[in-house]
């Protein structure tokens, strides 16, 4: 069965977090492992499961996630030094993206992607270079890391525009420069909850996904 074993590969990918972050590797380094892996093989979804099947996996993670940070276990996950909630959301934001996308495959696609590219693009750039900052709840964010999100973000429009053979570079870089918008005010991890819903959307309407 697809949902049993998209099932057991996901619960594979969080045991081999939890081996790495065992044997040293860094929580955020294992949970970007996992952020990337899990949305990039979300994208794939709509090749093979249906819509009940998302809903069915969204809601098993959610509730994984959350029964795992309330016993503080999975620390390859949760570990993390900054207060965030966004593990726990995360399969909610794709759940919300999947129901209201799902007609549109490949703005759904799009959507889960934009989460698995320019979202942990922006992590990694905003913690490992210096540059000024602004207070969000929760935590903070920096003018290099939104400007590396709208950057990979843009980039991913154009990739699905090529793809699909629509005309929109103007398209895209709104679409970019809106879901980056999104990300650069909501702090605490909530941005996993709205991105893909936003990006979906706004990539159905402007870039006819």
């Amino acid at each position: 069965m697809p949902l049993l074993g998209t099932a057991l590969a996901l619960l594979g990918l969080f045991a081999v977090s939890e081996f790495a972050n065992r044997r040293g590797v860094a929580p955020e380094t294992t949970r970007r492992l996992v952020h990337v892996t899990g949305a990039g093989t979300a994208a794939l979804f709509p090749l093979y499961l249906g819509l009940p099947d998302v809903v069915v996996l969204a809601v098993v993670f959610a509730l994984f996630l959350g029964w795992t940070r309330l016993r503080h276990s999975l620390q390859s996950v949760h570990a993390v030094s900054r207060p965030t909630i966004g593990a726990v959301v995360f399969p909610i934001g794709l759940l919300l993206a999947a129901v209201v996308l799902w007609p549109h495959p490949a703005a759904f696609s799009f959507a889960a992607l934009m989460l698995a590219g320019p979202d942990a693009a922006a992590g990694i750039v905003g913690t490992r270079f210096a540059s000024p900052t602004w207070r969000v709840t929760g935590g903070e964010k920096s003018v290099l890391g939104s400007l590396t999100f709208f950057v990979v973000a843009f980039a991913l429009g154009l990739a699905f525009i090529l793809a699909t053979g629509s005309q929109g570079i103007a398209g895209a870089a709104a679409v970019a420069l809106a879901v980056t918008a999104v990300e650069a005010v909501l702090g605490y991890g909530l941005d996993n909850l709205f991105i893909p819903t936003v990006a979906g959307l706004l990539g159905e309407q402007w870039l006819r996904l």
